[in-house]
């Protein structure tokens, strides 16, 4: 058995880098950099409104002699897009590389909030607020280096974006999906993008690690609006069919059905790197995924960790339930309806999932149509971005290791992809399991501590890169 299995191997080369920049001095730019992130939080760009922000960021380029572009869709004056360069000192071949972020938030409940989420606290040594995290502290990050890039006259030998996104939080139709289908001159000559995506932990996956997960794939989306009709009903003598109850059947069984564990391809680089710190008999077993006896053995740990089990599973969420019963108990309302949240691994197309989804909800009388589709997508291993952002960050933390990561969530690398960029993502800073559990929720915070390191790993990626 283990002689006809495909061996597999670190996808994390040596590759050998230039000397350590120390140009960007933190002690000098610390407040900068907090001032901005502070700055950027209170300007409330909940799923819109990004327009002040990408404002507020041209004045900030401007002040350094960066010229800078804002494009909206017609019609959405408040969607904006912004965009700045860099040119290199000499006209080059080389493909030039994009440094992409987002300008909206996600809703935030000051209610459940021990900070107000859009004021920028700092306390105790952490920046709070919503996008701390996601993703204003990258802006922030992005936003030093790209001018320290300019203030410190590196030469340059390909061209540097700076592009912040609008609409990512809600499908990117007036970001990402708008600027590639509209303006896709504005990317001749770009090969390559650095995002959001992943975050580097420490102590999460193993006890004592230090992991920089690298983003490189993205799961498929397939998000479904269902509907469960009929007539209105007395809650008192409810019949074997109404709405509701067909409603809560269809979902139960769309939640079992194919929870199966997968440990693809994809996923195989991420366990073996996990490999590389774990003591022996856990370092073979996670080095050698691919031989299915040894790969069984790691069902246990997969099912107790809610992100493991995200990467080698097809997942289903119900994101949203509605019913019109009104504010009494004892209607029965004639119609139900729920969202489903669907992420697929790569090898699974969204429409033919939908097929089997559908099929399901013939047998409750359920109408389900799909809001949004997008097949999973991947970018490559070896090439020079990805293991420059493994280089640079672990000589930056001794005895981290890098690994290739498939987010179980979209990200506009999504869409980069499809035009052929090799697209990655990583704000690199190192969350705890507490701190991973912020993204999206209440009291979502990052520390000085982070900024700084985040800040400094994404300029000397630049440096290198040039």
């Amino acid at each position: 058995m283990f002689l006809f299995s495909e061996c597999v191997t670190s996808p994390i080369k040596n590759t050998p880098l230039k000397e350590e920049n120390h140009i960007l001095s933190w002690d000098k730019r610390e407040a900068e950099a907090v001032e901005i992130l502070t700055d950027l939080i209170r300007i409330k760009s909940v799923r819109g409104n990004e327009k002040q922000v990408a404002e507020y960021i041209r004045s900030i380029f401007e002040k350094e002699g960066i010229k800078t572009k804002l494009i909206s869709e017609p019609g959405f004056p408040d969607r904006v897009n912004l965009i700045a360069e860099l040119e290199p000192n000499v006209p080059s071949s080389e493909k030039g590389l994009i440094l992409g972020n987002h300008l909206d938030v996600v809703e935030a409940d000051p209610k459940e909030w021990a900070e107000d989420p859009f004021a920028g606290t700092i306390k105790e040594g952490r920046i709070h607020g919503r996008g701390a995290l996601d993703c204003k502290g990258l802006i922030a990050m992005q936003i030093i280096s790209f001018l320290e890039l300019k203030r410190s006259a590196v030469p340059l030998k390909r061209k540097i974006m700076f592009l912040s996104m609008a609409d990512e939080e809600s499908g990117s139709e007036r970001g990402a999906r708008f600027l590639l289908k509209v303006h896709p001159e504005l990317f001749k000559g770009y090969g390559y993008m650095l995002n959001e995506g992943s975050f580097g932990t420490k102590d999460v996956a193993i006890p004592g690690s230090t992991i920089f997960n690298i983003q490189y794939a993205e799961k498929g989306n397939l998000w479904l609006n269902v509907r469960a009709k009929g007539d209105q009903g007395h809650g008192s003598t409810p019949s074997q069919n109404y709405p509701s109850l067909r409603l809560l059947k269809f979902l139960t069984e769309v939640l079992e059905y194919d929870t199966d564990i997968r440990i693809s391809e994809e996923t195989q680089g991420f366990f073996y790197q996990l490999g590389t710190i774990s003591r022996f008999p856990n370092s073979f077993i996670l080095k050698n995924s691919n031989i299915p006896i040894l790969r069984r053995l790691l069902y246990g740990p997969i099912r107790s960790s809610r992100q493991l089990s995200a990467i080698t599973r097809n997942t289903k969420a119900v994101s949203g339930l509605k019913t019109e019963e009104g504010k009494g108990h004892n209607v029965l309302s004639s119609l139900a309806e729920a969202k489903l949240d669907v992420r697929l691994l790569p090898g699974f197309d969204p429409l033919e999932y939908l097929k089997e989804i559908q099929r399901i909800a013939e047998k409750y009388e359920i109408e389900v149509e799909p809001a949004s589709t997008v097949n999973s997508d991947k970018s490559k291993l070896d090439s020079i971005l990805f293991q420059t952002i493994a280089s640079v960050a672990t000589r930056k933390i001794p005895g981290s290791v890098a690994a290739p990561f498939i987010s179980p969530g979209k990200t506009d690398n999504a869409y980069f992809r499809q035009i052929g960029m090799e697209c990655y993502g990583l704000i690199p800073v190192l969350l705890n399991e507490k701190e991973l559990t912020m993204l999206h929720a209440k009291n979502e915070s990052i520390s000085i501590e982070n900024l700084k390191l985040g800040t400094q790993i994404l300029f000397e990626i630049l440096y290198q890169m040039n």
